[in-house]
């Protein structure tokens, strides 16, 4: 008996969906506001290092407000639409959501220069590598997500 999983390029619309909405956005609106508190306390105890990326907590709230408002866009207006394989209409705005990702993967970007790809230095405290520990797992996972959507889900509503 084979218990495989089917490749996720022939999951179910629906399997996709709830992979997306319950599994990725969900952890990512869950993780975002631990980020942000742990960016605050490292910012605020290290100032005085130059290790400490500057602006680090500005640009984890800007990160968590873009996600928090493409994601409520992305449900509301394309994700919805899609459940049981409805035919798209024409104006369900998936090339904004695409747009919309590649801002988002600019400010992961951004956040992989400010950490030196997520190294924390010798110095760095238990908080800090583990603030890096859990940026870098939440930067993979949006991108996951962001390849899963781009390259799985949308294709299959394109006219």
């Amino acid at each position: 008996m084979n218990n495989q999983q089917p490749p996720i390029e022939e999951l179910d619309t629906d399997v996709l969906l709830e992979l997306i909405t319950r599994g990725y956005d969900a952890g990512h609106l869950a993780k975002l506001p631990e980020l942000h508190r742990l960016a605050r306390k490292i910012e605020a105890v290290h100032r005085a290092s130059p290790d400490v990326p500057k602006g680090i907590t500005l640009a984890i709230k800007n990160l968590e407000h873009t996600l928090k408002d493409h994601i409520e866009r992305e449900n509301t207006h394309v994700l919805t639409k899609m459940v049981h394989d409805q035919p798209p209409r024409p104006e369900t705005p998936i090339a904004q959501m695409n747009e919309e990702h590649s801002i988002i993967k600019g400010q992961l970007k951004k956040l992989r220069e400010m950490t030196r790809d997520y190294y924390a230095p010798e110095s760095a405290c238990r908080s800090w590598r583990r603030f890096y520990r859990e940026l870098k797992s939440l930067d993979f996972r949006l991108s996951e997500q962001i390849c899963l959507e781009r390259d799985v889900l949308f294709p299959r509503f394109q006219f």
